[in-house]
């Protein structure tokens, strides 16, 4: 059964700028965050054409899909890496080495910890959207988010005392 298209058109035009904007933060790059954006609401279509209902908690859990499908492939692929290595060494500021930092820290976090991470600080949702999203309680959403901020404390951290160690 196939749903009005007018009705997708405003979806559409309801949630591109949400969705542009998190995979923008997310990926750190303007082209790959509009070719994502693209896939996910291609799947939104798909979805809608299959006379699904398209609501906001299931478009933003196609884009952490979509999204966790690239940070797989880019996992693959040392190269991303070297190549930010090689500009915050040639930019040289310490600005530039605390964002690599970051990254990297983020980077080896496991995706649930990025993920609400990313949610909270990032895209700014508060804890009952973030709830909605997982699907769980909003305390259940604190306790992740604690043991998160934990952990990306201790990974940066050790990048500092890294950083220490080869100075």
């Amino acid at each position: 059964m196939v749903k009005e298209h007018g009705e997708f058109t405003d979806f559409y035009t309801e949630n591109y700028s949400l969705i542009h904007t998190i995979m923008q933060r997310r990926l750190g790059d303007v082209a790959e965050a509009e070719d994502l954006t693209s896939e996910v609401f291609r799947i939104a279509w798909k979805h809608h054409c299959d006379g699904a209902a398209l609501t906001l908690p299931w478009l933003y859990q196609t884009a952490r899909n979509v999204v966790g499908n690239e940070y797989r492939r880019t996992a693959r692929s040392v190269a991303l890496i070297d190549r930010a290595s090689v500009n915050a060494d040639s930019s040289g500021s310490a600005d530039a080495d605390e964002k690599l930092d970051m990254q990297r820290a983020l980077r080896a976090l496991g995706d649930s910890d990025r993920e609400i991470l990313h949610m909270a600080y990032w895209e700014d949702l508060n804890g009952k959207e973030i709830a909605a999203i997982l699907d769980c309680s909003v305390a259940t959403v604190w306790v992740r988010l604690s043991r998160a901020r934990a952990s990306l404390k201790r990974h940066l951290e050790s990048a500092a005392s890294f950083a220490i160690e080869v100075s």
